[in-house]
């Protein structure tokens, strides 16, 4: 259900502090009623919410953190990122949303920020 929901077109992300995470019963219903098709919700992992949060405040790895390939695929998916917004209507946005997925995989593969046995390092922030 959550990768069906990150591939949508319609995506918008909101920061909400000050709720608890039972929030998500009254959101959902709240979506579904305002929505014009089948909108949905998910919550993000702490792993995901810690490096989105950082990544606002703008807390950045230093250079000696980061290795030359998570940097490089880094930049290869910002670069993705940018080419499907300026193909938006397009036939080949989807190819390039697949390529981009293909590349995030890869960079997870080979950050720092993800240990070999799947856990995160605490140090949440810019790839």
């Amino acid at each position: 259900m959550a990768s069906e929901l990150l591939k949508r077109d319609d995506l918008s992300v909101y920061v909400i502090a000050g709720v608890p995470k039972s929030f998500k019963k009254k959101l959902r219903k709240f979506v579904s009623d305002e929505s014009k098709t089948d909108g949905d919700l998910m919550l993000m992992d702490d792993e995901m919410t810690d490096w989105t949060v950082a990544r606002l405040r703008g807390v950045k790895r230093r250079n000696h953190e980061q290795t030359p390939a998570s940097s490089a695929l880094w930049r290869a998916y910002r670069a993705l990122s940018a080419a499907r917004y300026h193909l938006q209507d397009e036939d080949l946005k989807s190819q390039v949303r697949a390529l981009r997925g293909e590349v995030e995989i890869l960079w997870r593969d080979t950050s720092p920020l993800y240990a070999k046995n799947g856990d995160s390092e605490k140090d949440s922030s810019n790839p």
